[in-house]
């Protein structure tokens, strides 16, 4: 599920609209929405701010966009064949923008994370059916469980990276480890933890 790659602009599309819609994934992504302006976000698009109004009108309709650019990779990535990890590939692509828009707060947050879920939900349920992956005693929160692994290195990218020598995608790349040796083989080798949550009884350990 750790891997990243920067996010081209609109895939190949050079037009001034795919600029502005790559450069506000950008921008709201280093500073959150709020703090994120049309003038730099028409700055890092090498475009005048009048054109970002001209085609957006509002910051607000500008983030619109940028949902739904990630809800459109999410629909292409579900319809294909040979898709298996949707959301490991939403994450690796929007990973810096979703972390902070689901740190903001709001209805728009609030409609990305029940998106997310709905698509971890839909990897559990196909992987539980054909055996790969074994289903929690909780699906729906095993869901929520696998978004906020995968979001979480995200929100602390800048300190991973200084961790791993100032290289944010080589921290991912170290994390990726670990990460697949907990999802393959677990962490611990006996049932305390779940005793811990209450759901093996003592008497049966």
């Amino acid at each position: 599920m750790l891997y990243m790659r920067t996010v081209s602009v609109a895939d190949g599309d050079l037009t001034a609209r795919a600029r502005i819609v790559a450069a506000a994934l950008d921008r709201f992504a280093a500073h959150g929405y709020d703090a994120a302006t049309m003038r730099d976000i028409a700055a890092h698009a090498g475009v005048s701010t009048a054109l970002v109004t001209h085609h957006f009108g509002t910051k607000r309709a500008l983030r619109e966009e940028c949902d739904a650019r990630v809800a459109r990779f999410i629909a292409e990535k579900q319809d294909a064949a040979a898709a298996s990890d949707v959301l490991g590939e939403v994450l690796g692509t929007y990973g810096p923008y979703l972390a902070r828009m689901l740190g903001d707060g709001g209805a728009a947050s609030d409609a990305l994370f029940a998106r997310l879920v709905a698509v971890a939900r839909a990897s559990i349920d196909d992987g539980s059916a054909s055996g790969w992956l074994r289903a929690s005693r909780d699906p729906d929160a095993q869901a929520a469980a696998l978004v906020l692994l995968g979001v979480a290195p995200f929100l602390l990218l800048d300190r991973l990276a200084a961790w791993a020598g100032g290289d944010p995608e080589a921290a991912l790349a170290r994390l990726a480890v670990p990460l697949a040796e907990l999802y393959s083989d677990g962490l611990v080798s006996d049932d305390r933890l779940l005793t811990a949550t209450g759901l093996v009884p003592e008497e049966a350990r």
